[in-house]
């Protein structure tokens, strides 16, 4: 399957692994080495989205207006974590 290449299932798998993802991102948000204006783009886009009154698919179109805002949230989380250096991924990812 060429579609399934191995960026496409880097994201598949921390999708899948939410229970390892969330405590990720939690520990990552408070990690003093990772830059603060890192950290603030991650949450700031996060809460611009959540805050703002328009959304791809309005909220009330039932499956599609809330996988709009889990996508977004997911791709918040992807690039977080994606520039984050590895060392300390995989320091909270073996504990």
């Amino acid at each position: 399957m060429a579609w399934l290449d191995r960026e496409v299932m880097r994201r598949l798998m921390m999708l899948l692994n939410l229970p390892k993802s969330v405590p990720l991102v939690w520990n990552l948000a408070w990690d003093k080495r990772i830059h603060w204006s890192r950290k603030l783009l991650f949450l700031g886009g996060a809460l611009a989205y959540f805050l703002f009154p328009y959304d791809i698919f309005p909220d009330w179109i039932p499956l599609f207006g809330q996988l709009d805002d889990l996508t977004a949230l997911f791709l918040l989380v992807e690039r977080f974590v994606a520039g984050t250096p590895v060392h300390i991924i995989n320091q909270y990812l073996l504990k």
